[in-house]
């Protein structure tokens, strides 16, 4: 009775044992898909977060774009304006001198040779 009863014991020690590997092998799988799981979610994020700083880049090439053209527009009136400012100057320079030869009391021949 004696060697049925330590078998008896072994086998439940056994079961006990095969058990606990069981519910060992369960949670550690379980663990695993969390864990699969969470690295799929932060792939997913990832990749979400990529998308949108392309999205972002791009809107920021587009403005850089317009912004230049903008640029090379407000540079280009400029130098019109430039080119006005300098032959208005001339201009008012010429009716000055001429004022100034008419208040001189200089005849109209000689204020317009000095031209």
């Amino acid at each position: 009775m004696a060697s049925f009863t330590s078998g008896s014991s072994q086998e439940d020690l056994q079961k006990l044992m095969d058990q606990r590997k069981r519910k060992r092998m369960i949670s550690n799988r379980e663990s695993a898909r969390r864990s699969r799981m969470r690295k799929q979610q932060l792939s997913d994020d990832l990749t979400s977060q990529v998308n949108q700083f392309k999205e972002q880049n791009n809107q920021i090439a587009t403005n850089i774009n317009m912004m230049t053209h903008l640029f090379l527009n407000v540079e280009a009136e400029n130098s019109i304006l430039r080119a006005q400012l300098v032959e208005l100057n001339q201009r008012l320079q010429s009716l000055n001198e001429i004022i100034s030869c008419t208040n001189s009391n200089r005849s109209l021949e000689k204020c317009i040779s000095t031209f």
